[in-house]
Order: C-alpha cells, then sequence, then structure tokens
C-alpha cells in the first residue's frame, strides 16, 4: 500500500482485523519494512499490524526533491509515522522499534506521547552516538556516495547479525535489503543518526508499559546498553534477552522476539 504523507508517498504494510489493537513497527537502518515479516505473519492474527519504509528507506519515495544532509532528522521521522496514523485515523498504538526505529520512537514520545500505548524498543539505545560513532557514520556516507550500497553491506553486515547467522539465507536477506537502499538517501539518514539528540532524559518521562528486548550477542547496541534504559524508565519496563541473537533480533530469532512481544502485550 501507498499513501500521500507529508512530501512523502510512504509505503507501508497494513494486515490483521479492524478494530483490534494496533501495533506500529518502525524498521533499522539501512533495512525496509520487509523485515518485520515474521512479526506481522505471527500478530496480524490478533493485532492491526502497521509497517512502513521510513523516508530514504524502501519504496517510500519522496513527491518532489528528496532531502540532503541536515535536512533529515529523528524528529522529522517521527512526524512521519505520527502523520501515518492520522492519516490511517489510528489515534493510539504500540509503537515497537528496533535501532533506528528506537531512536524515532524516542522522537515520537517527546512530540505526540498520547498517540503510544505502550512501546518496544529492541537492540537500541538511549545515548547519542560518541566522536568516534559519529565518525564511523561519516566513512559509511562517504562509502555509500563513492562506491555504492555493496560496500557498504559487506562492512555492516558482520555487525548486524550474530557470527553463527552469517553466510546463511538470513545474512543474505539482509543485504538484499540494504543493496534495495538508494545510496543517496542514506547519506542524510547517517547525518540524522549521527546527529540525533540524548534520549537518556526522556527515559524518565515514559509513563506507559515499556519491553526492552536485545539479542545477546547484539555487538552495536549490547545488553549492558538495555540495562541502562531499563534502569533509567523503571518499574514500568520490563527486559528480555534473546540468546543466539545479534543487533536484528526479531529477525534472528523470531520465535523468541514474538514470544517476548506476546507476553508482554497480554
Amino acid at each position: 500500500m501507498v499513501i500521500r504523507v507529508n512530501d512523502l508517498n510512504v509505503a507501508y504494510d497494513d494486515v490483521g482485523p479492524a478494530g483490534t489493537s494496533v501495533i506500529l513497527f518502525l524498521h533499522a537502518f539501512p533495512l525496509n519494512r520487509s523485515m518485520w515479516k515474521p512479526q506481522l505473519d505471527f500478530f496480524s492474527r490478533t493485532h492491526r499490524c502497521i509497517a512502513p519504509d521510513l523516508r530514504g528507506h524502501g519504496e517510500t519515495t519522496y513527491v518532489g526533491e528528496p532531502l540532503g544532509p541536515g535536512q533529515v532528522s529523528m524528529s522529522l521521522l517521527a512526524e512521519d509515522a505520527s502523520a501515518l496514523l492520522v492519516a490511517l485515523n489510528i489515534a493510539q498504538a504500540t509503537v515497537c522499534g528496533l535501532s533506528l526505529g528506537g531512536y524515532v520512537s524516542f522522537a515520537l514520545w517527546r512530540q505526540s506521547p498520547g498517540r503510544i500505548s505502550k512501546l518496544i524498543l529492541a537492540d537500541t539505545k538511549a545515548a547519542p552516538d560518541n566522536a568516534e560513532q559519529k565518525a564511523n557514520r561519516m566513512k559509511q556516507a562517504d562509502l555509500a556516495k563513492a562506491e555504492g550500497m555493496r560496500p557498504l553491506a559487506d562492512a555492516m553486515v558482520p555487525k548486524l547479525i550474530a557470527p553463527q547467522h552469517e553466510h546463511t539465507d538470513l545474512d543474505a536477506a539482509v543485504r538484499q535489503m540494504i543493496h534495495g537502499t538508494r545510496a543517496a538517501e542514506v547519506v542524510p539518514t547517517l547525518h540524522a543518526l549521527a546527529d540525533r539528540p540524548d534520549s537518556q532524559p526522556t527515559l524518565a518521562t515514559l509513563h506507559v508499559p515499556t519491553l526492552i528486548v536485545v539479542g545477546e550477542q547484539d555487538a552495536l547496541t549490547p545488553v549492558k546498553d538495555a540495562e541502562l534504559m531499563q534502569k533509567g524508565i523503571g518499574p514500568l519496563s520490563r527486559l528480555v534477552a534473546i540468546p543466539a541473537a545479534g543487533h536484528l533480533s526479531n529477525l534472528e530469532q523470531p520465535a523468541a522476539f514474538n514470544e517476548a512481544v506476546q507476553r508482554f502485550l497480554s
């Protein structure tokens, strides 16, 4: 499905029974909404599931000229998500964001807390990038501009999935998603990731039930980052670590991920 939202034609999946509670799935960088297929297949039996391609990703396209570095931000991505909910006449949803999707979820909470009934923060963190991480984002941007997405996939995939999942069908599927992302639009997103605000002060403001999920082998946002988020949020949060999973825990161990989310929603 495609719908006009802000300056975008947003591609999204909308599956599940009408009239049921809504889960909004926000994907990781530089992937697309297809990463949520194991969750949509499972949760669409009981929930209305919405999964968009974020600005600069997947099949979502600009109506006019694409935005450049410095013009894309976590706040703008959150505005897109909020506008999508408005366009679909959805007043409130459980928001499930993984990695980049988690950063967007924090921004969405700061903008429109009333739109979030429950929150799922998967393989993400509240802290901003440090100087080394920001420099690495800029190297990735230069690589994408100079050589396209394949070298970027080669550099990223070993960090996105646990070692035991390399050179498998999952590895190939993740690479395919990255290869399908437009290099010119990756650059503004990398700048947005490097410049994203510190969400640690936001943690104490979260007054909705919050599930934190993390792959035990996540090298990018490790368990210690998840533990810091839980400490910052307090008793309304719970933490689930997924064995044998890296940064893409929902794809690496979909059954365990789905079970954790189902228990939380119940």
